[in-house]
């Protein structure tokens, strides 16, 4: 079997910031549904770039409930190397928990973000609400980082549940 560095790769759910890669983003989305979406894109020690699209959750038919977890590997359509440029200029070192969707009403579809990432030494970790799909109002930040992953990866064509 040929080297892989998979100690310092995205191919686990470990913490991001005990993390020995030299760069690592995951972006959490939960799009009110019981199922949560996960992007992983690290950089090794090896300066290689690596990219997974997890989905995890419960499916319930009737009474019945059963655990669900896919993985594959994606790549920004940009290509690694431009989105990391991308996600670099949002300033995620930077960003803080957003306060909220105060008026959310019940019938509103939402989605909940959660972005853990490590840049060498640096880790942050935040979260924040918006509307799904994307309608109303959001703090332009969080907008941005919604937009841009929508805009790198086809999400929609990896759910497990289409509409």
């Amino acid at each position: 079997m040929p080297f892989q560095n998979f100690t310092t790769s995205g191919d686990r759910f470990f913490p991001v910031k005990s993390s020995d890669a030299e760069y690592f983003f995951r972006i959490w989305i939960n799009n009110s549904t019981s199922i949560d979406r996960v992007i992983s894109i690290s950089k090794d020690s090896l300066d290689k770039f690596r990219g997974y699209f997890a989905e995890v959750g419960f499916l319930t038919k009737g009474k019945k409930t059963k655990q669900y977890y896919k993985q594959i590997k994606i790549e920004p359509k940009s290509g690694f190397d431009e989105f990391k440029i991308k996600l670099d200029n949002l300033n995620l070192l930077d960003l803080t928990n957003e306060k909220g969707l105060d008026e959310l009403p019940l019938h509103q579809p939402f989605s909940s973000y959660t972005v853990e990432i490590k840049t060498h030494r640096k880790f942050n970790s935040f979260r924040f609400d918006t509307y799904y799909p994307y309608k109303g109002e959001v703090a332009e930040k969080y907008g941005k980082i919604e937009r841009l992953i929508f805009e790198e990866f086809d999400l929609p064509e990896y759910f497990k549940f289409k509409k």
